[in-house]
C-alpha cells in the first residue's frame, strides 16, 4: 500500500510539473504577445540550408520589425518558448537573429515570441550579404553575392523575380555613425562614394540609416568616378566602420 501511494504521489507530481512547464512556456503569448510558429520559421530556414546552389556570400536571418513607431530595437526581446524549450535569441542593431535549427524545439512545437503585445511588431526573413571583418570588399565578390541573392530569391518565388537582374549593392550604416565611409579604390585612384542621410535599407524599412549604393557597370569597363551615379566593376570597396548590413539591389 505504501509503495502504491508513493508511486501515485510521484505520478501526480510529474503530471503537475509538466502542466506547470507548459503553462510557463505559454505565459507570454497568453498575454496577447506577438508570436509565430517555430516550425514555420524552421522550415523557412531549412529551405536556405538545403538550397544547393552557391550561397557562401549571403545569409538568411529572421528580423523582428517594430510596427509601433515608439518602439526601438533595444526594447525588443525574442524567445523560443515551448513545453520544454526556453531560449533567448540575441538581436542585432537591425533586430535580426540567427535562428538555430533545433529539432527538440521543432518536436516541442515551440513558438517564437516577442515581448510586445500583438500588432506592435512583426517578423520578416531577410537575405543579406556577409560582412567582412577587414572592411574590404572586392567588386567581383559583391557582384557574385548579388547574383547569389537573386538566385535564392528566384528559387523561393520564381514569378516575382522572373526577368529581374542585379544592378548593385547597398551599404547601410547607423544614423549616428559619424565616421561612416564607403571608399572605392581602383589601381592608384580612390574616391568616397556619396552617403544618403535618413535613408531606408529595405523598401519597407524606416528611413533611419545612412546608405550608399554601389552600382555595377558593364564587365570590363574602367570605373567611372562620379559622385551622382557611380557605375563600377573593377576594384574594391573599403569601409572605415562596419556597416549594419549590405543588401543586393535587384530590379
Amino acid at each position: 500500500m505504501k509503495l502504491r501511494n508513493a508511486l501515485f504521489a510521484l505520478l501526480t507530481l510529474t503530471f503537475a510539473h509538466h502542466a506547470l512547464a507548459q503553462s510557463a512556456g505559454e505565459a507570454i503569448r497568453t498575454k496577447d504577445a506577438e508570436w509565430m510558429s517555430y516550425r514555420d520559421a524552421y522550415k523557412t530556414m531549412l529551405w536556405f540550408e538545403k538550397y544547393s546552389k552557391a550561397k557562401n556570400l549571403i545569409q538568411l536571418q529572421l528580423q523582428v520589425v517594430p510596427t509601433d513607431k515608439s518602439l526601438s530595437i533595444d526594447q525588443l526581446k525574442l524567445h523560443i518558448l515551448g513545453k520544454t524549450t526556453h531560449l533567448d535569441l540575441p538581436l542585432d542593431a537591425l533586430g535580426r537573429a540567427s535562428l538555430p535549427l533545433l529539432k527538440a524545439a521543432y518536436d516541442d512545437n515551440a513558438e517564437l515570441v516577442i515581448n510586445q503585445k500583438e500588432g506592435q511588431a512583426g517578423f520578416r526573413f531577410r537575405t543579406s550579404i556577409n560582412l567582412r571583418a577587414d572592411g574590404i570588399y572586392e567588386l567581383a565578390d559583391l557582384r557574385a553575392a548579388c547574383e547569389q541573392t537573386l538566385g535564392y530569391q528566384a528559387y523561393i518565388d520564381p514569378s516575382a523575380y522572373r526577368g529581374k537582374r542585379c544592378i548593385g549593392v547597398r551599404f547601410a550604416f547607423a544614423k549616428k555613425d559619424a565616421a561612416a565611409t564607403v571608399e572605392f579604390k581602383y589601381l592608384t585612384q580612390s574616391t568616397n562614394l556619396a552617403l544618403t542621410e535618413n535613408s531606408g535599407l529595405w523598401p519597407d524599412s524606416p528611413h533611419h540609416f545612412k546608405t550608399s549604393n554601389v552600382i555595377f557597370g558593364a564587365p570590363g569597363n574602367v570605373p567611372a568616378f562620379t559622385q551622382t551615379s557611380p557605375k563600377i566593376e573593377k576594384g574594391q570597396i573599403h569601409t572605415r566602420t562596419s556597416p549594419l548590413a549590405i543588401i543586393a539591389l535587384i530590379e
